[in-house]
Order: structure tokens, then sequence, then C-alpha cells
């Protein structure tokens, strides 16, 4: 029944329905908890928590009740009870999202801010949404200072509830901190729509207006606050006086605070405030009398006593003013006003710690207190205490941290530290509060000069001037600042005004004299400094420029004069030594200028320009190292300046250093870069670092701009030889033979190209060509020799070599050159002694000793042969082809013995070597030993069993040794593998001869005289076998014939042998 009432929202019956039920069950949990939500509905929360602890009494798990319990405590403000029953609950239920909601309600109260947000953090992440909760948090976040975080949580709020008028309210106090006074009218604005009765959001928007200076929109809101709330004293009394502020009404001021303190009693506190209202009209005098009356009638009267001495103060009695002050603290010590008009007393005074312990005691009891921290910082700083000084005024910003007079304040102290930058800051912070007095940005153009920054001091200082009159030194700085700026038409014009306003200055007409030089004006500088001069020639800047004005139209002699000025009373100026080494440049002085610009340097090391024209001079004298020590410095003091790098490249490109060249030419930035001569140079220090792809595409983007420039098409020629592209280099350098027809030297270059691409035949008529303009040029004969060798026409290049040696004697390759191209042409007679004379200049040369050894080898003379093979074997080593040849001259020349030492080593690197094999069996043979002989035939034999050089001198060697029968074999295994061999076939028809095979004898010599019909030896043993066979006839010609030839001597020798053969083999049988 209850639970129906309640629905329907029928309290009272629902109430009486649940009290009804726990008459009959006492103890019924739920009843309980049902009896504590009607009389929350009800607002009556302390008789609901009575409800909800029964309910829990018998039934301590109800998370409901809990719950509910924990709101109601909530309701009725208690937090730290209302606290635990959340914290129970949370700890065993934390998904009831409401408990961490009204937790951090709860914790809001209690002021514990961060562990509300987190509470609050939690509800949102459980799915609440409410309006409320993001309420809750922009208050935390106000409350703990940040600010933009409440804003934002605000700015959540009302867009989930647009029509509530609480979002706005908060935001507009969030906003406000942060300065943004028309966004907080703007929010409060918006909840006043909301709830034009809402009287705290028209109070809180009366402040803001009266703080912005709207006095007449603050009247009207706080005339709202008044309809709402009349009871308002407070209101009503600020209202009252801002309406008497708007009429200017003193005396209505006066009698408002009269009103207010005294009542209109004649006692010390009415004479008090009478003293206050003539204070605050400036009635100072009038203000001590009724300041005196009040002491006078209440003397233990702290306030009266401090009132008494800021009447004094104001009227500069300080000594006075401080004798009330200290009787004021003597009453109340902790009187925080009178501390602070104490040190005021010691600040005008001038006497600084005085001031500096007076304030100190006044923020020890009050340390809120901004403007205190303010006096003492500018205490500290006069003092000289600058830290100190800066830490007093963060402290009045951490209080205000919009503190126009703070930050002010605290930049001039930072700029006295060295801080600019921090300055700087500190005075823009300022600037932004307040911009109706010059004194800041004044103080910014200063700071902001002081550390070069003079587009800023200019900005600042014209700003100073829209807001109010500037100091004649701050004019100075401004024109200082538009000069440094290069603002130089400016700077006349705001000097004419100067002068029209303040009259003839000396600093500011100097100022304009440099303008006019900056200007190119020099006629007027001239004038300008010259009237300077003329009334100070001690002034050393006035000449200085003088003579730079001077330099510039060219009158050296006279810019000279100026310098000296400077150097005699300035000897330590760098600039003035630079400017005369200028001069004495212009004059042709470049040694006794080198000498001034080292004197420069040594004043100053770090100054580029210095650097940079005692390169050039250097550079001019062509002492080369001495220019790229100082280019190098003047690049390390200003780097990637172009006119430095350009003439380092050049420098580094006329020494050879062609990698620094190409690191100084990657370097050059902008324009320059693009400059023709510029890529030109880079083009060829690339080329010379091998760089030939890279070097290839600026020379071809160099030949769209210009291509008739001859250098570069042969720059482009030794990049396409460099590439191997000699077709594409001779082209080029056609092309620059066209553009270039007087050029005699490029016929020998077009040549050495053709040369290059193989092209001999037209290499040649170039050189020639080129050889007969030029008959002394020996590279050119070297290069015909070769081309002509290419062409092997070995004699005519022999000739063209032997020009090159006459022309180039200390070349001995050419000597070697045009023996070795005789030897080519056949003319061994003439290499040899060509060879000689290049051995007796180059005598390790093997390759020549070797040459010269095949030439008189061709000429039959084995001695000198084998000596000159024996020359390249002791240079060469083992070597088995020079070993072979050594071999074989020695050989030839009869000396077997000695050949079997070369061939021995032969064998022993290659034992299967045949060639080898064969000789070392003919040399053994000759050295009559028969069985060295056939051994090293047979193990030539087992390396090489069908070689029939190998098998022809096994055969021999059997035939020499008598076994006829196995050599006739072995031949015929030869004749097998050659059969038109004529060596082999010789030696068969003799076997068969020796073993009386007649038929087969004569049959085989028929062979060998068909082709040989003049071998007497062949006729004569033919004819023996047909003697042996009775065909006595043809005997008889055969042998007639082998007489008409002469005969042969070594026939007797073959009887002998065929008498030893037979007789053999009669006795064997």
């Amino acid at each position: 029944m209850g639970a129906s009432f309640l629905k329907k929202d029928q309290l009272d019956k629902a109430f009486y329905a649940f009290k009804e039920g726990l008459r009959a069950d006492p103890e019924n949990a739920e009843l309980w908890f049902q009896v504590g939500v009607v009389l929350s509905k009800q607002e009556r929360h302390r008789d609901a928590i009575k409800m909800y602890r029964n309910a829990l009494k018998f039934d301590p798990e109800n998370s409901n009740a809990q719950l509910q319990l924990g709101i109601a405590l909530h309701e009725v403000g208690m937090y730290k009870e209302a606290i635990i029953v959340f914290n129970r609950l949370i700890e065993n239920q934390p998904y009831i999202c409401q408990a961490w909601m009204y937790r951090g309600s709860c914790l809001t109260a209690k002021e514990q801010y961060k562990d509300a947000l987190g509470d609050l953090e939690e509800a949102i992440d459980c799915g609440l949404s409410q309006v409320e909760i993001w309420v809750l948090k922009g208050y935390c976040f106000e409350q703990l200072g940040d600010y933009q975080e409440s804003i934002d949580a605000y700015q959540t709020a009302t867009d989930i509830a647009p029509d509530d008028p609480m979002p706005f309210f908060g935001l507009a106090g969030s906003l406000i901190h942060i300065g943004e006074n028309e966004q907080g009218v703007d929010s409060l604005k918006a909840a006043i729509r909301k709830d034009p009765e809402f009287a705290d959001a028209w109070n809180l928007l009366g402040d803001l207006h009266a703080d912005m200076g709207e006095l007449e929109s603050a009247t009207d809101a706080y005339q709202h606050v008044l309809k709402l709330q009349p009871w308002n004293i407070e209101v009503r009394f600020t209202h009252a006086l801002l309406k008497a502020e708007l009429s200017n009404d003193a005396d209505g001021v006066t009698d408002i605070l009269n009103q207010i303190i005294h009542e209109g009693q004649e006692t010390p506190g009415y004479y008090n405030s009478h003293g206050l209202a003539l204070l605050h009209m400036k009635k100072y005098e009038s203000a001590i009398q009724a300041f005196e009356h009040a002491v006078r009638l209440e003397p233990e009267n702290t306030s009266y006593w401090h009132n008494h001495g800021a009447a004094l103060y104001k009227l500069k009695r300080y000594n006075d003013a401080a004798k009330s002050f200290q009787k004021a603290l003597h009453l109340s010590p902790g009187n925080v006003n009178s501390w602070i008009g104490l040190g005021m007393v010691g600040y005008k005074l001038y006497d600084y710690t005085r001031a500096i312990n007076a304030f100190i005691q006044a923020t020890k009891r009050n340390p809120k207190k901004a403007n205190v921290w303010i006096l003492l910082g500018d205490a500290q700083y006069e003092r000289g205490s600058c830290r100190e000084a800066v830490n007093s005024y963060d402290k009045a910003l951490e209080l205000e941290p919009e503190n126009t007079v703070a930050w002010n304040q605290r930049g001039v102290v930072l700029r006295s530290l060295g801080s600019h930058t921090d300055a700087l800051t500190s005075f823009e912070h300022a600037a932004r509060q307040s911009d109706d007095k010059p004194d800041t940005w004044v103080n910014h153009a200063v700071t902001s000069f002081e550390i070069g920054e003079y587009g800023s001091t200019i900005s600042s200082f014209e700003k100073a001037c829209k807001i109010g009159p500037i100091p004649i030194d701050s004019w100075r700085i401004y024109l200082n600042a538009l000069a440094y700026q290069n603002d130089h038409q400016k700077l006349i014009r705001v000097a004419e005004r100067y002068l029209e306003r303040f009259g003839d200055d000396d600093e500011v007409s100097f100022l304009v004299g440099v303008s006019y030089y900056k200007l190119t004006q020099y006629e007027g500088a001239v004038r300008k400094f010259s009237e300077t001069l003329a009334k100070d020639q001690s002034n050393v800047e006035a000449h200085y420029w003088y003579g730079l004005t001077l330099l510039a139209i060219g009158r050296y002699a006279e810019a000279i004069h100026e310098f000296e000025q400077v150097e005699d009373n300035q000897p330590d100026d760098y600039q003035a030594w630079f400017s005369h080494a200028k001069a004495l440049i212009a004059l042709g002085q470049h040694q006794k200028a080198e000498f001034i610009l080292k004197h420069s340097i040594q004043i100053s090391d770090t100054e580029y320009d210095s650097r940079y024209l005692l390169g050039s001079i250097q550079s001019s004298q062509n002492q080369n190292a001495d220019a790229l020590l100082s280019l190098t410095r003047a690049l390390e003091l200003n780097p990637g300046n172009n006119p430095a790098l350009i003439l380092k490249a050049e420098i580094e490109m006329k020494t050879g250093s062609y990698q620094q060249a190409c690191q100084s030419y990657e370097q050059i930035s902008g324009p320059d870069a693009d400059r023709y001569t510029i890529l030109h140079g880079h083009a060829s220090a690339l080329y010379q670092t091998g760089q030939f792809k890279e070097a290839y595409t600026k020379v071809q983007r160099l030949l769209t701009r210009n291509e008739k420039d001859v250098d570069l098409w042969m720059l482009k020629a030794d990049i396409e030889r460099s590439l191997r592209l000699f077709e594409e280099a001779s082209l080029s350098l056609l092309e620059a033979s066209r553009f270039s027809p007087a050029d005699l030297k490029l016929s020998g270059i077009i040549g050495v190209v053709l040369f290059e691409a193989g092209h001999y035949k037209d290499a040649v008529r170039y050189l020639e060509k080129a050889l007969s303009h030029d008959p002394e040029n020996g590279e050119l004969w070297k290069k015909k020799a070769e081309t002509l060798e290419m062409l092997r026409n070995f004699w005519q290049a022999a000739d063209a070599y032997q020009e090159a040696v006459r022309i180039l004697p200390e070349e001995p390759g050419l000597i070697k050159k045009q023996g070795l191209t005789l030897y080519a042409a056949g003319r061994c007679e003439l290499a040899i002694p060509v060879f000689e004379s290049y051995l007796n200049s180059t005598p390790d040369d093997t390759d020549i000793w070797e040459k010269k050894g095949k030439a008189l080898f061709k000429q039959g003379d084995f001695d000198q042969s084998s000596v000159a093979f024996a020359h390249a074997v002791d240079l060469k080593g083992s070597d088995p082809g020079l070993l072979i040849r050594y071999a074989r001259s020695l050989s030839r020349s009869g000396r077997y013995e000695e050949a079997l030492h070369p061939l021995d080593t032969i064998l022993t690197l290659q034992p299967d070597n045949p060639e080898a094999w064969k000789m070392k069996a003919d040399a053994e043979i000759a050295c009559g030993r028969k069985d060295e002989a056939a051994h090293a035939v047979g193990e030539a034999l087992k390396q090489f069993p069908e070689d029939p050089a190998l098998l022809f001198s096994h055969a021999r060697s059997l035939y020499d040794n008598c076994m006829y029968d196995e050599a006739r074999d072995a031949i015929l295994k030869v004749l097998d593998i050659v059969p038109e061999s004529s060596e082999p076939r010789a030696l068969l028809a003799e076997l068969l001869w020796l073993t009386a095979d007649h038929e087969a004898a004569v049959e085989t010599y028929n062979q060998i005289l068909e082709e040989d019909d003049e071998n007497a030896r062949a006729w004569f043993l033919k004819g023996d076998a047909l003697q042996n066979l009775g065909r006595f006839e043809e005997a008889a010609q055969a042998h007639e014939r082998a007489f008409a030839l002469g005969g042969d001597s070594s026939v007797g020798l073959m009887l002998s042998r065929k008498m030893r053969y037979l007789q053999l083999s009669k006795s064997s049988k």
C-alpha cells in the first residue's frame, strides 16, 4: 500500500502506510528504508537519517539504505559522517555511481579538492553525466587554481544543461580569474537570462563592472541586487558611494562614510571618519587636525595613530609620520598597515634597510597582501639586493598574477641582473594588464635595445609615444635603434622632429650623418660630419664615419687621415684599422694594407671582414697557403659566406686541392650557387676528384646557357674521356675547334682522343697536323708512335719514337718503346742496340732483357742471346717460358750441359712440360747420356702418350741405342698421329733400310723424294736398297743422283750401323 502511494507521490499517505507496517513488524528493514525515502522526498533529511540507520540495523548490507543514508548526511552538511558511509559502500560495491558523485561532493565541501576530482572522474567513468558533477569539477579546479580545466568543466556543464544558470555563474568566476573579464560579463549575463532573480550573479556582475571602470553599469547591477535583497547593507553602501563618485559629490562621499562609521556622533570615531573623508579629498592639513582630535580623545587606538601617520606622510613630513606609525605599532605590533607605512617612510628617507625590515614584518603578518611584497621588492632593489627583489615581486605575482606594477618592477630588476629575456617577458605581462602609462613600454624598449633587438625597441617606443610623452634620453635610444635597424629615412624624419622639440643636439646630428651615409647620400653625410667635427674635433666616432664617407666617394688619402685620427685616440679600434686597410688597397698599397689588416686582426680576431679582406690581398699576391688560412678563419667566423667560399674554392683549384674545392663549392648557397662561373668551377673540381657523372651533369647544364664556351667543351671532353666515352669526347673537341678554329693545340688533343676512341687513322691525321705546327712536341710524337703501333705500322712507329726520344731524352720509356717497335717490325739488328741503350739506364727491366734475347736468337747470335736470357732469369726468377728460351739458346750455342739446369728447374715447376722433356732428352743425348735421354722421353710419354714430338724423341732415343725394331714401332705410331710429318718419315725410311726391309724402304724413300728431290742422303740409301733387291739399273741412277747432289758424309756411318745390325741379327739366329 505504502509503495503504491509513494509511486503516486502521495507522500503523507505513504508515510502513514509504512508506519502502520512497522507497528506490525518493527524489525522490517525495508519498511524502515521506505519511511526514510518518504522523509527524504519531504526534505526532512535529519528524520530520514534515523530511518536509514534503523534499516541498516536490521539489514547491515542493504546498499540502497547505505546510499540514501550517505545522501541524507550530505544534505544536512554532515560531510565527515557521509564520507564514512560512502567509503564503506564503495569498498564493497564500487559500481554504485552515485556513491562516487556524493562522496566527491562531500570532499569538495571539506576542501579536499584533489580527492574530490578523483571521485567525480570515477562517477563520470561509471556513466553519470549530471550537470552537478561538471559544476563540482569546475569548482574544484577553480579552487586549485587550474582555471583552464575549470573553464572546460563549466563549459561541459553548460552543454549538458544550457538552461541551468549555475554553470554559467561558475564559468564567469573562472574567466575572471584568468583576466577574461569581458567573457566573464557575457557568462554572468547568460546566467541572469536563465534566472533574472539570481542575486549573486547580479552582485558579481556589479563588482566586475566596477573593476573594469564601468561605474554606471556597476551601479545598475547593484540596483538589481537591492531589489532582490533590500537588506544587503554592504551593497547598499557600495551603491551609494558609486553614485556619489559618479556625481563628483565629495561631500556626499564624506557623509556616507560618516554614516557608516560614526553614525553622526561627535566621538573619536567621528573625528577619525571625518579625517578619512578629508584624507580622501586630499585635504591633508585638515585631516591631520581631525586625527589629532581622535588620538587625544582615544590615545590607545591603533587605527587613529596609523591614520595620523598616513596624513603626515601625504604632506611629506616623513619623520613625524614615522613616529605615528611607531606609536601605532607600540600599541599593536601586528598592525600590518602601520608596518607598511613605516616601510614607506624609510623608503622616502633612502633608509632602505629600515624600509626592508618594516616590509618584512608586514609580510610576516599578512603574506597575502601583494602590494606589500611589491614595496619590499622596490626597497630591496634600491639597496642592490636584486635577487631578493625578484623573489619579492614573484611573491606578489603569486598572489596577483596580473599585477602590472609587480611585473614592471620585476622587469626593471631583471634587466639590471642581465636577465634581459626574462625582463622583456615581465614588461610584456605588465603591458598586457595596463596600457595607460608609457613607462612599461619605455622599459621594454630600453631592455630590447640593450640586447640588440632593435626592431622590438622601435616598436615599444612607438607604443609608448602613443600613450604619453617619453624622456629625452629615451628619444636618443629610439634614434639609435632606428640607426641599428637601418631605418634611416625614418631616423632622419624623427631626428628633425626631435631637433624642433629639444633644439640642437650633437649626438642626434651625428646619427643623421650616419643615416645619410647608409642611404648613400654622401654629400649630406659629409655636411653633417663636417658640422659635428667643427664643433668637436675630439669626436672619434665622427672621424670614423667621416672616413667611411670619404672612402665611399673615392677621397682615399683624406679617408686615411680620418682613420689615423681614430687610431691615435683609440688604438684598439679594429674597425678603423680595417677601413684604413681598405683605403690603402684602393691606392694599390697592398703590402702596407696587409700589415694594417694584420694589426686589426691582432686587436680583434673575431671579425669576418678583416679575415676575408686579408685573404683577398694574400691571394692577389699568390700567397695561397696564407690566403687559405685567412679564408678558413673567416668562414669559422661567418659560416656559409658566399664571397669567402668562392675565393677559397678558386684558390683551392689553383693549388690543386680539388677535394677541398668541391666542399667549398657545395657550401655556396643562394643565387651565387647558380652563377655560370661557380658551376663551371664546381664542375672542374668534380672532374678532378673523379666525380665524373656529377661533373658531366653540370657541364651539360652550362652548355645550354653558352654553347660557344670552348673551355666548357674541352672540360666535357675530359669528363667523357674519364668515363671512356671516347667517341663523345672526340665530338666535344670537334665542337670546341669549331668555335676556336685558330687554336692549333686542339688538333693534337683531338688526335689523342681519336686514338682513345680507336680511330687510329684519323688520329694519325690530326696528330700530323698538330706536329706540322709544333714539330718539337715530344708528347705528340709519342702519341703518334703509339697510334702507328696500334695500326701495326711498326717501322713508322719506331721513327716516331725516335723523334720523341730526341725531344724527351729524359724519358727512357720512349727508348724502350722504340726498341719494341723495331723488334715488332722484324728489324732485330736495329732493335738490339736500342735495347742496349735502354738497358744502360734501366738495367732491371726483365722484359727488355728477354726481348733482347729473342732478337739475338733470331739473329743467330745464340751466345749473346743466352747472356740476355740469363739476365732476365736473374731478375724474373722461375718463369717457365723464359727458362725454355734460355735453355734453347744454350742448346743452340752447343752448351747442352748448361741447358740442363734451366730445364730441370722447369720440370720441377711443371713436371708435365713436354717441350722441356724433349729438350732435356736432346741435351742428354748431346751430352752422350742416352739412358738419361731415354728416361726423359719416357717420363714425358707417361704424361702425354700421344704427343708426337715425344714419341718421335722416343723413337730417336731407341734408334740411337740401336733398338731399331722398337724404334720402327714407335715411329710408325708417330706417323699414325701426324702422317704428313717429314722428319719421322725420314727416320722410318732409315730404320727400314737398316733392318733390310728393302721394299718398304724404297717405297718410303720415294715418298720422301716426292717432297724433297734434292735430298742426297735419301737418293743414296734408296739406291742401296734397290741394289739389295737386285734392281741394279735403278740403284745406279739413284747413286748417280746422290753424287750429283754432292753426296752425304754421314752415309758411311749409316753403312757401319747397318753392318753391325745385320751381324747381330745373324748371330742371334
